[in-house]
C-alpha cells in the first residue's frame, strides 16, 4: 500500500511541477535553430502581457521579430521559416505553433526596413504575390476626411480603441474612428502652462492658471463620456510639473515646495508620497525606483519619453527608450532597435518638430498635423488643426 503511495504522490507531484511553472515563470530565453536560421528567442510577461521576441539570422542576414501572443509560455515556439527574394528585398515570414497569424518582415540593402516604407516597391509587391496564402495586407491609407469644431480628422486612419484628444483652449475634443465629442472644462482660453495627461479612463487636466497654486483637477470619462472635478485640500504649487502615469496613479512634482503627489482620479485621492522625509519616486519601463531630494531636484523628471544618451545606439541626442526598443531620429529618418537586436529603418519624415513614443506606437507632429505610426499600419495622418503651427506645448493626446 505504501508503495501505491508513493506512485501517486510521485504522479502529483509531476502534475503539479508544470502548473507551478506555468503560474510562476514570467521570463525566458533560449537559442535554437529552424532550417538554416539561428534564433534567439526571448519571452517576458508584463503587465499581463505575454510578448516575444526574436533575433532570427542566417549568416549575414538578421531580422528582429516581435509578437504579443498567449502561448502558455512556450518554448521554442518558432516551427518553419518561409524565404522569398526578389532582386534587392528578402523576407521572411515565420510560422508559429500556437497560432496562425503571421507577418513578413524584409531586408532591402542589408538593413531591415518596415513594410511601410516597402509599400510601393514593386520587388516587395511581387514577394506578398508569392506569399499571398499568407494573406499578408499591403499597407495603404485614407484620404477620407471630415471637419468638427475647426479640426478636420482623417477617421479611417486612427486604429480601433484609440481617440485623439485635442486641448481646444476651454476643453477638448475627442475623436476616434466611430464618433467625436467635445466637452468644456474653463470658462476661459488656457493657453499655457497646460497640465494635462490620460490615465486608462480619464482626459485629467490640473487648472493652473492661478498664482495661488493648483487646487482643481478636471476629468473626463472617457468612457462613459461624463465631466468631472475634483478639489484638493492642500494646493499644489503653481510652479509643478507631472511626471507620468504609473499604475493609474498621476505623479506630480511641485517644485517649489519639494513635494511629489499620487494622485488618484477614480478614488479622488491625492497623498503625498515625496517629501524631506521620503524619496522621490521615478519610473522607467514600469521598474520604480527612489530617488533622494537633493538629487531629484537636479532636474525634471519624466516616466515616458525622455530623450537619453546612448552612443551604443546611435549618435542623436534625438533617442527614446520604451520597454526592450530604442526609437529614435537621424535627420529625418525614423529607427527602432531591440535590445542586443539590429536597427530598422521605419520612415522618412522630414519637419517633424515633435514626437513621442506610447505603448510602441510613435505619435508625431508636423506643421498642422498629427500622424502616427504602428508596425502593422505604418505611418497615417489623422488629424489636421491650425492650431498645431502656433502652440508648442502638447495639446494633443492619444488615449487607448
Amino acid at each position: 500500500m505504501d508503495k501505491y503511495k508513493s506512485y501517486i504522490i510521485i504522479a502529483l507531484i509531476a502534475m503539479i511541477i508544470p502548473i507551478i511553472y506555468k503560474i510562476t515563470v514570467t521570463h525566458h530565453e533560449v537559442n535554437y535553430k529552424v532550417g538554416k536560421y539561428e534564433i534567439k528567442e526571448n519571452f517576458q510577461i508584463k503587465q499581463d502581457i505575454h510578448t516575444y521576441s526574436f533575433q532570427i539570422s542566417k549568416q549575414k542576414d538578421k531580422y528582429s521579430v516581435r509578437i504579443k501572443n498567449n502561448a502558455h509560455k512556450r518554448k521554442k515556439i518558432i516551427k518553419e521559416i518561409k524565404e522569398y527574394k526578389e532582386k534587392d528585398v528578402k523576407c521572411i515570414i515565420p510560422l508559429y505553433k500556437n497560432t496562425k497569424k503571421v507577418d513578413i518582415y524584409c531586408i532591402k540593402d542589408k538593413m531591415q526596413v518596415s513594410k511601410y516604407s516597402l509599400k510601393d516597391d514593386e520587388n516587395y509587391q511581387k514577394i506578398l504575390e508569392k506569399a499571398k496564402k499568407y494573406k499578408i495586407k499591403n499597407i495603404t491609407t485614407s484620404d477620407t476626411k471630415k471637419e468638427d469644431n475647426k479640426i478636420i480628422s482623417y477617421p479611417e486612419n486612427i486604429p480601433s480603441k484609440e481617440t485623439i484628444i485635442i486641448w481646444d483652449y476651454k476643453g477638448i475634443v475627442g475623436i476616434n474612428k466611430e464618433k467625436s465629442f467635445s466637452q468644456k472644462f474653463l470658462d476661459y482660453d488656457l493657453y499655457d502652462n497646460i497640465m494635462a495627461t490620460c490615465t486608462s479612463r480619464y482626459f485629467v487636466l490640473f487648472e493652473n492658471s492661478s498664482v495661488n497654486g493648483i487646487e482643481t483637477i478636471h476629468y473626463y470619462d472617457l468612457k462613459k463620456y461624463k465631466y468631472n472635478q475634483m478639489t484638493l485640500e492642500d494646493k499644489i504649487s503653481k510652479d509643478s510639473y507631472i511626471n507620468g502615469v504609473e499604475n493609474d496613479l498621476i505623479y506630480v512634482t511641485d517644485r517649489k515646495n519639494k513635494k511629489q503627489y499620487a494622485i488618484n482620479i477614480k478614488k479622488k485621492t491625492c497623498k503625498e508620497v515625496g517629501n524631506e522625509e521620503n524619496d522621490f519616486i521615478l519610473y522607467k519601463n514600469h521598474q520604480g525606483k527612489y530617488i533622494p531630494l537633493k538629487d531629484f531636484f537636479q532636474q525634471d523628471h519624466y516616466f515616458q519619453n525622455e530623450r537619453i544618451i546612448n552612443s551604443k545606439i546611435t549618435d542623436s541626442p534625438d533617442l527614446i527608450m520604451e520597454g526592450d526598443y530604442y526609437y529614435f531620429k537621424e535627420e529625418d529618418n525614423f529607427y527602432q532597435q531591440m535590445k542586443d537586436g539590429n536597427k530598422v529603418f521605419l520612415f522618412n519624415e522630414p519637419n517633424i518638430k515633435e514626437w513621442m513614443v506610447q505603448e510602441e506606437e510613435l505619435i508625431l507632429k508636423r506643421e498642422d498635423s498629427i500622424y502616427l505610426y504602428k508596425d502593422q499600419s505604418g505611418l497615417q495622418k489623422v488629424i489636421e488643426y491650425n492650431e498645431l503651427k502656433y502652440n508648442d506645448n502638447a495639446i494633443y493626446y492619444l488615449w487607448k
